[in-house]
C-alpha cells in the first residue's frame, strides 16, 4: 500500500505542476489572442490544461483516500486507474492536432 500511495502523490505533484505550467502559458496566450498563431491553438492548451487540472483532482482525491483510509479508497484508485489512459488519449489528440 506504502508504493500505491506514493505513485498517487507522485501522479499528485505531476498533475499540479503541469497544470501550474500550462495554467501560467494559457495565460500568456490568453494576452497575445489577437495574432492568429495563437488563436488557433488556444483551444487545445485549454484542453490540456483541464486534463492536467482534472489529474490533479481525482489523483489527489486517491491519495488522500489511501493515505486517511477512507471507505472510498479502492473507488478513488479505480477512478485513477480508468482516467489515466482517458487523459493520455485525449492529450496525445490535442498534441497531434495542428
Amino acid at each position: 500500500m506504502k508504493y500505491l500511495l506514493y505513485l498517487d502523490a507522485a501522479l499528485t505533484a505531476l498533475g499540479v505542476a503541469m497544470s501550474v505550467s500550462i495554467g501560467f502559458v494559457c495565460l500568456v496566450y490568453a494576452l497575445h489572442l489577437g495574432e492568429s498563431q495563437f488563436r488557433n491553438s488556444f483551444s487545445n492548451l485549454l484542453a490540456i490544461s483541464a486534463c492536467f487540472v482534472t489529474l490533479a483532482v481525482v489523483a489527489g482525491c486517491a491519495t488522500y483516500a489511501l493515505w486517511k483510509r477512507r471507505r472510498w479508497n479502492w473507488a478513488a484508485q479505480g477512478a485513477l486507474a480508468a482516467l489515466l489512459p482517458t487523459l493520455y488519449l485525449i492529450v496525445r489528440a490535442r498534441l497531434d492536432t495542428p
